[in-house]
């Protein structure tokens, strides 16, 4: 592995700071390599590949956190005996999917030492954190907890999934840049998708007139739907989405959507487009290329 590694990127042996090949639960393969040509440390991190990222995928709840250097204040306000009490001290609201969390602070305490001390002996460089699917939620939460401990991270995932809910980091955060594929199913699937399709299905089960009446509206395809029609699918549309209320995850950061025939013969130009997560996110979607 280590030998195929350093073939598809190049990299020299001696900038091979440190490889972890198999995953453990909330503990993603990774690596940790330098990149001297671009003056980067860059922690790469896998995506769902054996059993035991499938259970990071499966611990799907929502948890607050704390960055690093915030944990480390409230720890030592806690040890104090001056009788003032804990001070609120999150900076800023931080939530995400608690299996990635877990795998965020895995990766955390296993790197942690090294990505320090090869910034200290290499002060010009920056770190950079690369995922991909699992990983690149991973790395996005791993970038919130280490967003006040090494000035100027970026993270970049690839294929990342719904990592936290959209009014806090990782999602807000402009240090994140995710590269999502318009047909990817786990761009726009959480519990709280689930849990807003499984209010709709019992609603269509209840209500037989609601139900006819949406099949005989919709009968022909979008193009062939005249005005009237298009407002009635919009009005009904927006009527239903006031009784769902679950708390939805989505991609975080700046988010790219791309288009185009990224896998197989080139058909067409393949394009990235930035996206409002809310908007495009918001609603489970369904795509040809899924299935």
């Amino acid at each position: 592995l280590k030998s195929m590694l350093l073939r598809k990127t190049g990299l020299k042996r001696r900038h091979l700071i440190a490889t972890n090949w198999r995953s453990k639960t909330h503990l993603p393969a990774y690596f940790l390599a330098r990149d001297i040509k671009r003056r980067k440390i860059v922690l790469c991190i896998r995506g769902t590949l054996s059993p035991k990222d499938v259970l990071t995928d499966l611990c799907c709840t929502a948890e607050d956190f704390m960055s690093h250097e915030e944990e480390i204040a409230l720890n030592m306000t806690s040890s104090e005996s001056s009788g003032r009490g804990f001070r609120k001290l999150y900076r800023t609201r931080a939530r995400a999917h608690e299996g990635m969390l877990k795998s965020a602070r895995g990766v955390a305490n296993a790197t942690h030492g090294l990505i320090s001390s090869e910034l200290a002996s290499n002060p010009d460089y920056d770190l950079i954190i690369v995922g991909h699917s699992l990983g690149g939620g991973v790395a996005a939460v791993l970038g919130t907890f280490w967003r006040d401990t090494f000035p100027g991270l970026k993270v970049y995932g690839y294929g990342s999934p719904c990592v936290g809910p959209i009014d806090s980091h990782p999602t807000i955060s402009n240090s994140i840049v995710s590269v999502v594929g318009e047909s990817d199913p786990f761009s726009c699937l959480s519990l709280g998708h689930l849990a807003d399709a499984s209010t709709m299905l019992s609603k269509f089960c209840e209500d037989k007139i609601l139900r006819e009446t949406i099949l005989n509206n919709t009968r022909s395809d979008v193009e062939e739907l005249d005005e009237s029609e298009l407002k009635w699918c919009l009005k009904t549309m927006n009527n239903l989405a006031k009784d769902l209320k679950a708390e939805k995850f989505y991609p975080p950061g700046r988010v790219l959507q791309m288009k185009g025939s990224y896998f197989g013969p080139v058909t067409d130009d393949v394009t990235l487009t930035e996206v409002s997560q809310e908007n495009a996110f918001r609603d489970l979607r369904f795509h040809p290329r899924m299935f």
